[in-house]
């Protein structure tokens, strides 16, 4: 169980998070040429949905193996609710850990169901306006700062095992 957990645990770290990557690093650069001019806000919809609904079954999946991982490692539910287990080096790192999920969670759903479908919206009914490149910039700052947590997760879920 252990194992199998761990295992699907980081396969789903690191498909969310090099989405975020492809997404800055690929995708971004993609959408400027002249191909999709007034079809951005269309690309980034497509996108986006797509790659939102993958990331909310990846954030369910990484609960339940969480969990599992730990109830493999041998600690059972009641050492889990213990004051003493949240105390300890391990407890304090996973809740560092699992602050910052919590952050990513709140965070992935202003942008995935309101900042970036707006913005995306806007992009191609009013891509000079004001209000467009309020919503881009604030929609991509977001999206910067869940890669930057994701990446401060996998450190914590480094320092975990090691």
């Amino acid at each position: 169980m252990y194992f199998w957990s761990v295992y699907v645990h980081i396969l789903m770290a690191m498909f969310w998070i090099g989405g975020m990557l492809f997404t800055a690093a690929v995708l971004v650069p993609v959408s400027r040429d002249k191909m999709f001019e007034n079809r951005r806000g269309e690309l980034f919809k497509k996108a986006g949905t797509i790659f939102s609904r993958i990331s909310w079954v990846i954030f369910l999946l990484m609960i339940v193996t969480g969990i599992t991982a730990l109830l493999g490692m041998g600690y059972s539910f009641s050492e889990l609710t213990s004051s003493y287990f949240w105390g300890s080096g391990y407890g304090r790192a996973l809740m560092g850990k699992l602050h910052l999920f919590a952050f990513v969670l709140i965070l992935s759903g202003v942008h995935d169901f309101w900042l970036g479908p707006k913005a995306a919206a806007l992009m191609d009914s009013e891509p000079e306006s004001q209000r467009t490149k309020r919503l881009r910039k604030a929609s991509s700052w977001v999206g910067r700062i869940n890669l930057i947590f994701g990446l401060l997760i996998l450190y914590y879920a480094v320092s975990l095992v090691r």
